[in-house]
């Protein structure tokens, strides 16, 4: 039989063949990121919302808060706060209270609305192969980096271990985003095509051991038009038994889409497809435009592994105005388009710059020149 591909999203976003947590072609110390208010205001944020455990060096919140608000008197009004919302990425509403005396800030755009009505986080960690252990160590990472929305797909082999993360976090479940997925793309015919896809979701239901889940996906499309009917009415069958709420997709094509659409059952919510600066630019162009004509959101997966040497120099060319590195820009990029990502480390500080991409936005000309064909792989 011919050997199961695997899906880019499951390589490292840094650096091909490892999951050491380097930058791929890293460019120097990390800069500094924002005003030293913006900073402030997170340390207050972080002492509200995170365990003790989370702010280091073992400082209560109690006294990051006394220290903080020390700082604030020194520096000038809260009004040079610049916009940041922490609510919808760390645990606990009860953070807004830490900077009750600050003006109502423009919150940025977290989350999108799909198009059954869910809302969906735009940042996403998605789970690499490695084992349970590590599964649980970086998902407990990610956690107390305030990711919300998870991808633990099948082909990582650790679903196990990620449920348990979420178990043991002590996180309220509907305060996260979990998305599984199903393989069931060598299965031919449409009856096969539903048992196999079928057995992939009960699978999920039992290794994660979550409950319901938000989202579940097929990860690839199987090899005819009838067979990716069959695929579709398993995962229909999931949510028609409670198991899951929305239905997604990955590396689905124009056409594989159109199969899926004219299924009955509802329309897939999330095609994962590969996408990243400079990378096959006219390509994506079209497949951006194309699921947004038929309502389908993209999520990117391995949106920095596809980074070429050109590409992250351009990126890093452009982050110098922001204070951001080359791989912030980057995604901040897909988040431009209209697209969303999920990405994967296993460092403390990638987690972190990761997500901290809420606080700027790209220009047209930062736009236009990311988008130049110089680029292109």
């Amino acid at each position: 039989a011919k050997k199961q591909p695997v899906q880019g999203s499951y390589a490292s976003c840094r650096g091909s063949g490892t999951i050491s947590g380097q930058r791929l072609h890293n460019t120097g110390q990390r800069s500094k990121i924002g005003p030293s208010m913006r900073l402030l205001s997170t340390l207050a944020l972080l002492s509200a919302a995170l365990p003790v455990s989370a702010l280091g060096c073992g400082t209560t919140p109690g006294a990051v808060m006394r220290l903080v608000s020390t700082l604030l008197a020194a520096l000038p009004a809260a009004s040079a706060l610049a916009p940041i919302d922490r609510r919808s990425l760390l645990k606990g509403a009860a953070a807004a209270s830490t900077i009750t005396a600050a003006p109502a800030l423009a919150k940025p755009q977290t989350s999108v609305k799909l198009c059954d009505g869910t809302q969906f986080p735009v940042v996403s960690f998605g789970l690499q192969v490695y084992d349970d252990e590590a599964a649980y160590k970086y998902t407990t990472l990610a956690l107390e980096c305030g990711y919300q929305n998870f991808f633990a797909s099948v082909l990582a082999g650790n679903q196990k271990g990620f449920g348990k993360a979420v178990r043991n976090s002590g996180i309220p479940r509907d305060e996260l985003y979990i998305c599984g997925s199903v393989l069931s793309n060598r299965a031919r015919g449409e009856e096969a095509a539903f048992q196999s896809t079928k057995r992939g979701c009960d699978a999920n239901f039992r290794d994660l051991n979550i409950g319901k889940l938000d989202m579940i996906m097929l990860d690839y499309p199987g090899p005819d038009a009838e067979s990716i009917q069959g695929q579709w009415r398993g995962l229909e069958n999931m949510r028609k038994d409670g198991g899951v709420t929305s239905l997604a997709v990955s590396n689905f094509s124009p056409a594989q889409l159109d199969v899926v659409l004219k299924s009955p059952g509802g329309k897939p919510t999330v095609n994962q497809l590969p996408l990243g600066v400079g990378y096959k630019t006219k390509q994506n162009a079209e497949l951006l435009k194309e699921n947004k004509k038929r309502g389908v959101l993209v999520q990117a997966w391995s949106p920095l592994r596809v980074l070429s040497s050109g590409a992250l120099g351009a990126c890093a060319a452009v982050g110098k105005q922001y204070g951001k590195t080359p791989q912030q820009i980057a995604l901040k990029w897909i988040l431009a388009k209209g697209a969303t990502y999920t990405c994967q480390t296993t460092s403390k500080q990638h987690f972190q710059e990761d997500i901290d991409v809420f606080d700027f936005e790209l220009s047209a000309k930062d736009l236009a020149f990311l988008d130049g064909e110089n680029l292109v792989l």
